[in-house]
């Protein structure tokens, strides 16, 4: 009886054990979970140095003229002889207008000319008798001889009164007609045949828009850091995205030696010859200048560089904890780029891959990032 009782406590103690250590294994387990683990994050240090970058740069490419042609005079479109996509030559019709008022005019305008010129006719006929007549002594008096000499003169000052005012009028007539001033191409027709026109005035409307683009204009703003190593003629070369991987060449033409306060660059054009007519005013380029900065600076890997609606920065790691570090973006040198911010310090460990969900104050584990190839130190 006595060795029943005592199974029976060896039991009851057996599983009183068990449950003790399952509730110390609960516990642990609930104190791991409620504890949160820190995030690791590849991180690299700030570069510094300096570097023959290519700069790359966003520009637009612009017609080398362009035009709005309006009418010169008020009245009718007559007709259109040119259309969009047409090639015109400089001085070809692109349209023609009419105003019966103006042709009244002109006609009004000959017809006295030939008028003052039949007066002058007859009045030189007169003084040449009288001249011939006044030969035989006491045949003409000295004052009838004056006076026909002076009605000469009158009538050929009229006569080129009235010429003046028939060529203004020629000259009104011949707005009626638009050329082409320059080798181009009609990029927009806006009016069509009985259209009213007038001059170019506050609601006026041109007939045609043309535009040269056998050579080509693009426009780029350079920062200020590197204006001072652009000059004239220097080549360049620049893609666009309608021809993806094809690169085009140009030469500096003009720099416009002005640093722009807004964007703090300097404009720059480009001349681009286009025979084959392949690339077109508005594109947008990306446009390789080969620069170098005298002076080092900082560069981080491009995925290092978080761009937002709002602002770019870095995520550096500082004492374990993130830090969102302000920065501007500036020239793009193999896989890194360069920034410049108040805040960055050339011994700061930034994160080699960051993103926008990186929170600031956060606390991070890190490791060293595995290299990448970059630009050459000089």
């Amino acid at each position: 009886m006595t060795t029943r009782y005592l199974l029976l406590a060896a039991f009851a103690a057996s599983l009183s054990a068990c449950s003790s250590n399952k509730a110390k294994a609960d516990s642990a387990q609930a104190t791991e979970a409620a504890t949160p683990t820190e995030p690791t994050y590849a991180t690299t240090q700030v570069a510094r140095h300096t570097s023959r970058q290519e700069l790359r740069l966003p520009g637009e490419l612009l017609p080398h003229f362009e035009v709005a042609l309006y009418a010169k005079v008020t009245g009718f479109v007559k007709s259109i002889s040119a259309d969009v996509g047409d090639r015109v030559r400089k001085g070809q019709v692109l349209a023609r207008m009419e105003a019966p008022e103006m042709a009244a005019d002109l006609s009004r305008a000959q017809a006295e000319v030939q008028a003052a010129r039949g007066k002058l006719k007859i009045s030189q006929l007169t003084y040449k008798r009288l001249r011939q007549t006044a030969r035989t002594a006491g045949a003409v008096a000295p004052q009838e001889l004056d006076l026909a000499h002076a009605n000469v003169q009158a009538d050929s000052i009229a006569l080129l009164g009235k010429y003046q005012l028939a060529t203004g009028s020629r000259q009104m007539a011949s707005y009626l007609t638009l050329t082409a001033p320059f080798d181009g191409i009609v990029t927009e027709r806006l009016l069509s045949p009985g259209a009213l026109v007038g001059p170019a005035e506050k609601d006026a409307q041109p007939i045609i828009k043309l535009k040269e683009v056998d050579l080509l204009r693009l426009q780029v703003v350079v920062p200020e850091a590197y204006a001072g190593q652009l000059h004239e003629n220097a080549p360049i070369t620049f893609t666009v995205n309608a021809f993806p991987g094809q690169q085009f060449a140009g030469k500096i033409n003009r720099v416009s030696h002005n640093v722009e306060r807004a964007v703090r660059g300097e404009m720059v054009e480009i001349e681009v010859k286009n025979p084959g007519l392949k690339l077109a005013p508005g594109m947008y380029a990306s446009v390789e200048l080969p620069v170098h900065r005298d002076e080092k600076s900082l560069f981080v890997p491009k995925t290092a560089l978080v761009v937002s609606m709002e602002d770019s920065y870095v995520v550096a790691v500082r004492a374990g904890k993130t830090h969102r570090v302000p920065v501007q973006a500036g020239a793009v040198a193999g896989n890194e780029i360069e920034v410049t911010g108040a805040d960055l310090q050339p011994t700061d460990q930034v994160i080699a891959k960051a993103s926008d969900d990186i929170a600031d104050g956060l606390a991070v584990h890190t490791t060293a990032a595995k290299p990448e190839a970059s630009v050459a130190v000089q």
